[in-house]
Parts: structure tokens; C-alpha cells; sequence
């Protein structure tokens, strides 16, 4: 597939609605118009496994599902999906053309951000495809993410972390409400009961919110099937994918279920190998990194287990790697060479978080691996701290240059 570069600046000149509803409007569509038939999650974790759910489900209906995620291991293709299928390059190239005119056109080529233009891109596919229901992944928060534009008549709220602080406030309510903002009046909201505990400030805060804005709330709990990716933590996420699909579309049990068993989301403790069992996560904030890591101790069992740690530098580097170090003796530090912290860094903290551990400090991701596969032959290996540190991994793995991986 080709390389693609996305030619804008990640948030362009900062959060706003304005821009994206002008160049729709250029491309001669209105996004509201998505609405009825579409669903969006926000939260801090678990976004993107809750949409590939639904949208597996949904397509037990045999009627065309759009999925738009966010981010891409290995491809931007991947960020665009109709049914099973992620965007051709050719596909890719043309909705891009389009979206890149009007822009120009719309006189917004040095305000608009990244995640805005591939954003409008999804939106003009799916509409061109003429798909009969869309998942939309959120970015950071709701209120002003271009996600709001849709007016989906269905959202989920996943898990709540403290990330982005400085856009979404200091508290999880505050980060609650920034993104349970996305919901227009009159739309039904599920949210997940790891997110709005009982008898929490937080759930106290949804309910005024959605009191408010006449807004259908339900506290979800987590399903009591079996998750069909890895990590206790995925139930939650069942519950809202089921939910969500279900008032989506008229959908049987046993459809929902066949659907859920379909679904496939790389990165989310994806096992690479079984001997030496490896497995990659890409969870990013300290919550994330926490829950996975118990998903990794069901995996791994009584085996030796060694850690691959790498972070990325605007990450929180301390928080994340004092949630993954104590439960191992061996941890291989690196520095991903998309936006890692310096492996000397991760070290540090490293040793501070379990003094009894044996570090070792690996000049790249490919060292890395071949140090942490010598240190163990029938153990487990957990590549853990971030996405990029995951993504180069598996590269690596696969035989790929992870050098040639393109991100923002």
C-alpha cells in the first residue's frame, strides 16, 4: 500500500467545528445526514475495539457497515473500513483528492488539522458507497470533535483516563462531559458502568448532563460472554457494542453473537507467537496499560514473562511504565523511533518501580526483540507502553522495516 503523509498538522490551528462542516458543505453533503443510522464512541480506552464490534455486528444485517478508527498500525488504509474491507489505494486517493480540493477551495488549507482531513475523507467514502450504517471512532474529546458533526443518534462512552488534560479538564467528570458532548439533544447514550461507576461524581455528572440536553442515558454492565478479544476488559465493551447494534438495527442473539465472533482488532493483545508466547498491546494511558496487563497475566499463566517497555515522549513515561514494571524481573528498555522516550529514560523509571528487576537498555525495537527472545525460550513476552512500540514491533516480527512505517 502506499505511504501515505497526511499533508496538515495533527489538530491544525487547534479544536473546532467550523471547518469540517464547511468543506462537507463544499463536498456537497451535510454530515448530520450520517445521524439516524450511525453510532459514535468516545473515551479514553477501548474506542476502537467498541466500534469494530459494533460494526461486525452490524454486519449480520448484510447491509454495508463504515467503520472510521483511529490510529493504523501499519497502513492509513486501515482507518477507513466498508464490511471487511479497508479502503484501496485507489479509493483512498480519489475521496483524497476530493477532500484536498475543497479544502483549497474553502480557503482553510492552513487552519485545518490531520485528523479533521481524514475525518472528511471516511465521510465522503461512506457516502459515496452509500453505507447503510456508520461507526465513527471519536478523537480526543466529543464537544469539539468533528465526531459531533454526525448528530449520531447512538453513542457509547468507553473508559475514562486522565489524558489531554490541558483540552478536557482536570477530573474524570470533566473529561466525562467533554466527551459525552458529542451526543446532539434528543440521542441515546450508553455508557459503560468502568466509566461512571455507581454512586460516582462522574455518573452523578452524566446524569445532570444528559437531564439537560434530553438525553436517553443507560449505565451499562459488563456481558457475561465470553469477549471475543483478549482481556476481561473487553466485556464492557461487548455490552456497549451490543447495545449499540442492537438499536441500530432489529438483530437477533444469535446474530449479535455470530457478529461479535467475527470480530477482528489487530494491536489489542494480539498474540504474534504462542512459543515463546508474544503479545503486543498498543494501550497508551495508565488506565489502558493496567487493564491490559491483566488481560496479559490470563494469557501468559505461570510462565517466565519479560517485558519489551517503550513509551512515547508525550505520553505520561513515569505513570505508564510504574503500571507495567513490577510484574516483571526481566524488561528490556527501547525507544520506539516514532516519538519514544529515551530508553535510558524508561530505565530509570523501571528500576524506581520494581528495584528487584533485571534492565537491559536495547539500541532498537529489532534489539529489542532479539534480546527479550534470548531471555527466554519457552516464556512470554509482553511488548507493552504504546502504539508505536507495538506497531514497530510487529513489523519487526513480520519481517517489515518498522523505519517505513508512516503516522502523523
Amino acid at each position: 500500500m502506499t505511504p501515505w503523509r497526511v499533508p496538515f498538522p495533527k489538530f491544525g490551528v487547534g479544536p473546532g467545528l467550523e471547518r469540517c462542516a464547511l468543506v462537507a458543505r463544499e463536498l456537497g453533503f451535510d454530515l448530520g445526514e450520517f445521524g439516524q443510522s450511525a453510532a459514535v464512541i468516545v473515551g479514553s480506552n477501548g474506542k476502537g475495539s467498541t466500534a469494530a464490534m459494533s460494526a461486525s455486528v452490524l454486519g449480520e444485517t448484510s447491509q454495508s457497515v463504515g467503520l472510521f478508527t483511529s490510529p493504523h498500525l501499519f497502513a492509513l488504509n486501515e482507518r477507513f473500513r466498508i464490511g471487511d474491507d479497508d479502503i484501496s489505494d485507489d479509493e483512498l486517493a480519489d475521496h483524497w483528492n476530493r477532500v484536498s480540493c475543497a479544502i483549497e477551495t474553502c480557503g482553510v488549507a492552513e487552519t485545518i488539522g490531520g485528523f479533521e482531513f481524514l475525518f472528511l475523507i471516511a465521510a465522503s467514502w461512506f457516502k459515496t458507497r452509500e453505507c447503510a450504517f456508520t461507526i465513527w471512532e471519536a478523537g480526543i474529546g466529543g464537544r469539539l470533535d468533528p465526531v459531533k458533526l454526525i448528530s449520531a443518534s447512538n453513542l457509547a462512552l468507553t473508559a475514562l483516563d486522565f489524558e489531554h488534560t490541558e483540552l478536557l479538564g482536570d477530573t474524570l467528570a470533566d473529561i466525562a462531559l467533554e466527551k459525552i458532548a458529542a451526543s446532539p439533544r434528543g440521542a441515546r447514550l450508553f455508557v459503560s458502568e468502568r466509566a461512571a461507576p455507581a454512586d460516582s461524581n462522574v455518573r452523578d455528572a452524566i446524569h445532570a448532563f444528559c437531564l439537560e440536553q434530553s438525553i436517553h442515558v443507560e449505565f451499562v454492565s459488563p456481558s457475561t460472554s465470553a469477549p471475543p478479544l483478549f482481556g476481561e476488559h473487553q466485556s464492557g465493551n461487548v455490552a456497549l457494542a451490543s447495545k449499540l447494534a442492537r438499536a441500530l438495527a432489529h438483530m437477533s442473539e444469535e446474530q449479535v453473537a455470530a457478529g461479535l465472533a467475527k470480530t477482528h482488532w489487530p494491536g489489542r493483545l494480539e498474540v504474534l507467537s504462542r512459543e515463546p508466547l508474544v503479545v503486543i498491546d498498543v494501550g497508551h494511558t495508565p488506565d489502558g496499560v493496567s487493564v491490559a496487563l491483566d488481560g496479559f497475566r490470563e494469557l501468559s499463566g505461570a510462565r517466565d514473562r519479560v517485558l519489551v517497555c517503550g513509551v512515547s515522549h508525550d505520553k505520561d513515561v513515569a505513570a505508564i511504565v510504574d503500571r507495567l514494571a513490577p510484574s516483571f524481573d526481566d524488561i528490556v528498555c527501547v525507544s520506539p523511533a516514532h516519538k519514544g522516550a529515551p530508553a535510558a529514560q524508561i530505565a530509570v523509571h523501571a528500576q524506581r518501580a520494581n528495584p528487584r528487576a533485571e534492565i537491559t537498555l536495547a539500541e532498537s525495537v529489532a534489539d529489542a526483540r532479539t534480546i527479550a527472545l534470548a531471555k527466554t525460550k519457552s516464556g512470554a513476552i509482553y511488548v507493552a507502553g504504546g502504539l508505536f512500540l507495538a506497531a514497530e514491533f510487529k513489523a519487526v516480527h513480520l519481517g517489515r522495516d518498522p523505519g517505513a512505517l508512516v503516522f502523523f
